[in-house]
């Protein structure tokens, strides 16, 4: 992804969102021959609409806010519904599994541009995240596998 400051103050904060096709009125996820998840890149940008949007679903920036905390996932997804003008299901589909914690950074990074930060500080911020993101992934798995490893020699 290319989280240089041009591309987040032109385009918006880059993301990796599900391809889906419709399938029986059902949206499902696209996989290859090999069985990986096909991906779309996409850009999180407010726009003054999206901002508009947005203080109406919630009734107020600060209640969207607020649910950001309070609610992050169903939060998160009605928001990238807003942003792909898709329906709230067809959204929830498109997010990657896993990768909750790209998808509020991108968002709060996209929000901070639009509010003003430099896309050069906001690129900054964005490549920590990530990073954190990632240790956070391997840390878990990590643990996990050791988990296992504990089961199996116990039985």
């Amino acid at each position: 992804m290319d989280y240089t400051p041009a591309v987040l103050k032109n385009k918006g904060v880059p993301v990796s969102l599900a391809a889906l096709r419709e399938e029986g009125g059902k949206w499902v996820p696209i996989y290859d021959a090999e069985g990986v998840q096909e991906t779309e890149e996409f850009h999180v940008r407010f726009t003054h609409n999206v901002i508009a949007d947005v203080e109406e679903l919630w009734e107020g920036l600060a209640e969207w806010q607020e649910g950001m905390e309070l609610k992050p996932v169903s939060t998160l997804r009605r928001t990238f519904a807003l942003l792909l003008v898709e329906s709230v299901e067809k959204a929830g589909m498109r997010l990657l599994e896993g990768r909750l914690s790209d998808y509020s950074s991108a968002i709060g990074v996209a929000w901070a541009i639009a509010n003003g930060v430099d896309p050069t500080v906001a690129s900054r911020l964005l490549a920590q995240a990530v990073t954190v993101t990632e240790e956070q992934i391997k840390a878990l798995n990590e643990n996990l596998a050791e988990a296992v490893e504990e089961i199996e020699e116990a039985s």
